[in-house]
């Protein structure tokens, strides 16, 4: 192995309900680190603000979706509804819920074989995600994924998945996260 790449493991956590990255010389799990993103996002978390938390994360994954298949318009669709009316919780649990396998082999192989549209599609899901926080979050770090993926035309490589933190010196990663908070700050500001 490369000096400085992580062979990761992709472990499906079923009691959080989402993948999570174990390194695969250490065993141990791979953290993510708050960034300035993270850190609005949470902020916008404690003062209440779901809506916002949900237009954002509908905002990257509009970014990043320019062909829409049909379950990725349907899940856009409602993300979107909750944006601008009531949509009960358990009704984007369930299509969450229903989506889950598709979500874990587009996570476990799409993105191991460098697919832009595994990014593409998790993001898009996220945006129903019950808890808007977590949503939010992981939509924002596929958003960055496949910014990195996008930056790296002629061949793939396992760096973009080496960390999950903006703090890459990637100008890709650097210019996606800057975008994402410049987004932030404008919703805020509405």
């Amino acid at each position: 192995m490369k000096k400085g790449h992580r062979n990761l493991i992709y472990v499906y956590d079923a009691d959080r309900r989402k993948i999570i990255m174990i390194d695969g010389e250490t065993g141990e799990r791979v953290h993510e680190e708050d960034d300035k993103v993270t850190a609005l996002l949470k902020y916008l978390h404690k003062q209440g603000k779901t809506r916002l938390l949900r237009k954002f994360a509908v905002w990257c994954a509009r970014q990043i979706n320019t062909d829409l298949k049909p379950i990725q318009k349907k899940i856009l669709d409602l993300a979107e509804k909750a944006i601008y009316t009531d949509v009960r919780t358990e009704e984007l649990a369930e299509l969450y819920h229903e989506t889950e396998g598709t979500a874990v082999a587009a996570d476990t192989v799409g993105l191991r074989r460098g697919a832009k549209s595994a990014p593409a599609y998790l993001a898009a899901r996220e945006c129903i995600n019950p808890d808007a926080l977590e949503g939010a979050i992981q939509t924002a770090r596929f958003h960055r994924l496949w910014n990195e993926m996008q930056e790296q035309e002629e061949g793939w490589s396992d760096k973009a998945l080496k960390e999950i933190k903006a703090s890459s010196n990637k100008d890709a990663l650097r210019e996606g996260t800057e975008r994402q908070t410049d987004q932030l700050l404008d919703l805020m500001n509405e």
